[in-house]
């Protein structure tokens, strides 16, 4: 793989800034740092699973037929996400990797 294209750069860093912030804008994007972006998205995974079967809010009506819906739409949710991500799990998960990717950038 050779080097990245200045739009696939721009793409990561601005991913990259809304994980960690603005300063990863500042961040030099290189082959480790994208290698380490995909590790993150495979990492974030079984959260994007667990965050697909949580249940939605219950509003009236059957508690029973709500459970029964919830339940369908759970799974329905799980296989149309096929590789979508929660933000939420994302940031979850690179929190504890700020300082690997800043070092990443500086090419260490």
């Amino acid at each position: 793989m050779g080097r990245l294209t200045e739009q696939e750069t721009k793409d990561v860093q601005m991913f990259l800034a809304t994980l960690f912030g603005d300063q990863a804008l500042k961040w030099n994007i290189n082959l480790k740092v994208l290698d380490m972006f995909g590790e993150l998205l495979q990492s974030s995974e079984s959260c994007r699973r667990y965050m697909d079967m949580v249940p939605r809010p219950f509003f009236a009506g059957s508690i029973i037929k709500w459970a029964n819906k919830q339940a369908r739409q759970a799974v329905i949710r799980h296989i149309k996400n096929g590789g979508k991500h929660y933000l939420i799990c994302l940031k979850a998960t690179a929190i504890s990797r700020k300082h690997a990717f800043y070092l990443a950038s500086m090419g260490l």
